[in-house]
């Protein structure tokens, strides 16, 4: 029963080494399409509630896309897994901005090298 048809208007990959940093959130980024992203990471209680603007996504020392410009959209706790040390794990879900055609080309290039879909 694994027919569903994709809503989203963009296809979403699962990605395997991805990750994302904005201000002072760090994730494992979970997956990612050409509309946005969607990744974990551990919330403590000194973080600042206010999402990012704009980040940076990374996969090893291969690929560096910085001042991507991202909207949040959805910030949500996860239940299988605790926290560790007083974080909660928890799932963001955040939107490209315009991105200009440099980060486009980058970002495919993100997609095909860290996609677990070929």
């Amino acid at each position: 029963m694994n027919n569903q048809r994709e809503s989203r208007r963009c296809r979403r990959f699962p990605v395997k080494d991805g990750m994302i940093a904005l201000d002072s959130v760090y994730g494992e980024i979970i997956e990612v399409s050409f509309g946005g992203l969607s990744f974990r990471y551990t919330a403590y209680d000194d973080m600042t509630a206010q999402p990012a603007e704009f980040g940076i996504i990374f996969g090893g020392e291969e690929l560096f896309l910085e001042n991507i410009p991202l909207n949040n959209v959805t910030d949500i706790a996860m239940d299988e897994e605790a926290g560790g040390e007083g974080g909660e794990v928890r799932r963001r879900g955040m939107a490209f901005g315009d991105l200009v055609p440099e980060q486009v080309v980058t970002l495919a290039r993100f997609i095909r090298k860290f996609s677990l879909e070929k």
